[in-house]
């Protein structure tokens, strides 16, 4: 009866920790991108991000080697829920936190 308790006790463990991801990161990507400045009237005189596929981000830690207007670099990120970034006609743009990144 034991034996069976403690096989049984198993399975369930087996079972329920195939259910639960200890990385709770999702797949991530590096993305081609390009830093620009969105200078007034139209932009938010600050500096942005541009996917290749034409998104504006606005990165909450940019360090200041890449502000580089037209700077090619490679990136990964996330974005910051519910924070975004007013930039002028342009208007709201998501937020990101980098967490690597790169010239190209």
């Amino acid at each position: 009866m034991r034996k069976r308790s403690i096989l049984t006790l198993s399975a369930l463990v087996l079972m329920f920790s195939a259910c639960f991801d200890d990385d709770d990161s999702e797949n991530v990507l590096m993305v081609a991108a390009t830093v620009r400045l969105l200078a007034p009237p139209e932009g938010c005189d600050d500096y942005i991000i541009e996917t290749e596929s034409d998104n504006l981000l606005f990165p909450l830690n940019l360090d200041n080697e890449y502000l580089v207007d037209g700077l090619k670099i490679n990136i990964i990120y996330d974005l910051v829920d519910g924070v975004t970034h007013q930039c002028g006609r342009i208007g709201a743009l998501p937020s990101i936190e980098l967490f690597e990144i790169e010239r190209r």
